[in-house]
């Protein structure tokens, strides 16, 4: 079933869509050209292969540049793009609707034994970025070649403006939910998210242990076998830091993300913010966090403006849960492994042995 549309969602007047072209034509080749000319004098780029470093420009320029609407434009919805990826693997749909306009997109056939459940990023406003797809089936590939043959399936949420908290939360239970009616136990689920889906994870979580009222209970049995988040979005206001120090070298910059966060914050009680910003979660907020997760793993890169917020938080989790890692990439940017596979290649960076050696090994 196709998604339904909104007009509030990727629709920007007609002189924001010239303007959007324009930035393409006129502007991007202008600063990605500089920028490969300028890179081996640059303290992070000089560590990075040319077609890296153009895509993570084209990323910067794009995020920093148009506006929400323009980029929703320009992107399409999440539906979208797990269209244009299975097109491209010659693999069918595999769609779940679970109600409030959200569905389960599976990479392949339906799984009960061993589940990943993704909640992709894009600040809860855009959707997963086209080289995303690509890297998890890479990794899924790998992790069968390992005897882990494993089922997948991306959580199609509300974007902003078409839906504000609770709603995004709502649907990531529904999700649970549904594959736990459908036969998967807690124990074979393990969830990931990068970026705001790693807020996700943090936001079930939190929902798990102190339930929102408007938003249905979820029950489990026994924990999820784990949760890795990729350059988790825990801090939605921070204008420090990494966010000054890394502005120049990272995929999005200060103004991106600061801009978003508003959006996102826009008209959410202060009662639930450690929801929507588990760095500011009291103290104890995930002192039961071992009960609904077995294992965590978070990552983050040092290039990158949410570096020392997630430095902190992940410091904080691990007094709170005894099986965290922590694992900070030199040169890295945020969300870093996914630019591995802007080309045609399949390039296995730094982060990418530890991140399938989390999934394997439960």
């Amino acid at each position: 079933m196709a998604a339904a549309k909104d007009t509030s969602y990727g629709n920007p007047p007609f002189l924001q869509k010239l303007g959007a072209i324009a930035t393409l034509v006129l502007e991007l080749p202008v600063s990605i050209g500089w920028t490969l000319l300028t890179s081996p004098f640059h303290r992070t780029n000089k560590h990075k292969t040319l077609i890296r470093i153009a895509g993570v420009k084209l990323f910067r320029v794009l995020t920093g540049r148009l506006n929400a609407k323009q980029l929703q434009w320009g992107m399409g919805d999440t539906l979208d793009v797990y269209k244009a990826h299975m097109k491209s693997q010659k693999l069918p749909l595999v769609v779940d609707e679970l109600g409030e306009n959200s569905r389960l997109l599976w990479f392949g056939e339906r799984r009960t034994d061993r589940v990943i459940l993704y909640f992709h990023g894009g600040a809860y406003i855009i959707p997963p970025a086209i080289c995303v797809p690509p890297f998890w089936t890479f990794a899924l590939g790998e992790l069968k070649s390992r005897g882990k043959e494993t089922g997948f399936a991306m959580l199609q949420y509300s974007l902003h403006p078409t839906a504000t908290f609770p709603t995004q939360l709502k649907q990531a239970v529904l999700a649970v939910q549904h594959l736990l009616d459908s036969g998967v136990a807690p124990q074979n689920i393990q969830l990931t998210g990068d970026s705001a889906g790693g807020n996700m994870i943090f936001k079930l979580i939190s929902h798990i242990l102190h339930p929102v009222p408007s938003v249905p209970r979820l029950t489990l049995s026994s924990p999820f076998s784990g949760a890795y988040a990729m350059s988790p979005w825990v801090n939605l206001t921070s204008d420090t830091g990494s966010m000054i120090t890394n502005g120049d070298s990272d995929v999005i910059g200060r103004e991106a993300l600061i801009y978003w966060g508003n959006i996102v914050l826009n008209g959410v009680l202060e009662e639930y913010r450690p929801y929507l910003e588990p760095y500011y979660a009291p103290e104890d907020w995930f002192a039961n966090m071992s009960s609904v997760v077995k294992r965590v793993f978070i990552t983050a890169g040092d290039a990158e403006c949410l570096r020392d917020s997630i430095v902190v938080f992940a410091d904080r989790v691990a007094k709170q849960h005894p099986a965290v890692q922590f694992l900070l990439q030199k040169h890295g940017v945020h969300n870093d492994p996914f630019f591995d596979f802007m080309g045609s290649g399949q390039v296995r960076g730094e982060l990418t042995p530890p991140i399938l050696d989390f999934f394997a090994s439960d």
